[in-house]
């Protein structure tokens, strides 16, 4: 065989290797584009642990949503003072939340399983994401008659909490993504090309602008470090804290505190 013909051969060894590699590719492309919808909101498997833990302080609540989806939550705290409201991230029971905060003093925790997580049924969507939220909001709101003092969310979670601030209200952004696009694009990087991610969901910047002073911004988690510089960033936020080795319970308190909230203490 001439040196020709070996270097020939080479060639079209190489290029059927890059044919097949980009078959892989664009395989792998096109079933993440088919399952976006669970990628974008996927279901939280019950916590029995957290649930468990829970229960002896907990108080049940339920949250009908408008197509009879009934979905489980509980609260932890006098049901006269103000509402601290969490929105977990998508494949988080809201239980384990509550299991880590337990309880504090002078504030009632309430938080909610969305549709298909936890115990509830129902399939989670882009038509529902945002309307579930709201009416979890409404609910909580019921517990003493008002509406939540404070939101928290953490990940896509802190998409719907910004999505309720209003007047006279805290929020407490948690490791969080600024869209459901940021979250996938963070889990897949080149494997699934931004530009193709469909999910429009973000978190409202005109909201997080006019009502700059009342939002405070959390690092829970080392590796979320990159988006929680980039949040920081683009809204100018000066109300920042890094948890550093404390109890999630204190961290949170340590944040009420920064609020300015004086119903707030260690005990």
């Amino acid at each position: 065989m001439s040196l020709k013909q070996a270097a020939q051969n080479l060639g079209f060894r190489v290029l059927r290797l890059i044919g097949g590699l980009l078959l892989i590719y664009v395989s792998i492309v096109f079933y993440l584009a088919l399952t976006e919808r669970q990628n974008a909101y996927p279901r939280a498997i019950t916590h029995k642990e957290a649930q468990a833990a829970i229960k002896a302080t907990s108080k049940p609540l339920t949250c009908t949503l408008d197509d009879g989806i009934a979905l489980e939550g509980w609260s932890i705290g006098d049901a006269q003072s103000p509402v601290f409201l969490y929105y977990p991230d998508a494949n988080e029971d809201a239980a384990q939340f509550l299991a880590e905060v337990k309880d504090i003093p002078g504030i009632n925790l309430v938080a909610f399983n969305y549709r298909g997580s936890g115990n509830n049924k129902g399939k989670p969507s882009t038509e529902t994401f945002v309307p579930d939220a709201k009416q979890i909001a409404e609910c909580a709101s019921q517990v003493n008659g008002n509406k939540p003092r404070f939101l928290a969310g953490r990940g896509t979670g802190a998409i719907l909490a910004a999505e309720q601030l209003g007047e006279g209200q805290t929020l407490f952004l948690i490791d969080p993504y600024l869209s459901i696009a940021d979250a996938i694009a963070e889990k897949y990087r080149l494997l699934y090309p931004r530009f193709l991610i469909r999910a429009k969901e973000k978190i409202p910047e005109e909201t997080i602008e006019k009502h700059k002073k009342s939002v405070i911004l959390l690092q829970d988690s080392q590796n979320s470090c990159d988006r929680y510089h980039k949040v920081k960033q683009l809204f100018s936020l000066t109300k920042v804290d890094k948890r550093d080795k404390i109890l999630l319970r204190n961290f949170v308190i340590k944040s009420l505190q920064s609020a300015s909230n004086p119903a707030i203490s260690r005990n």
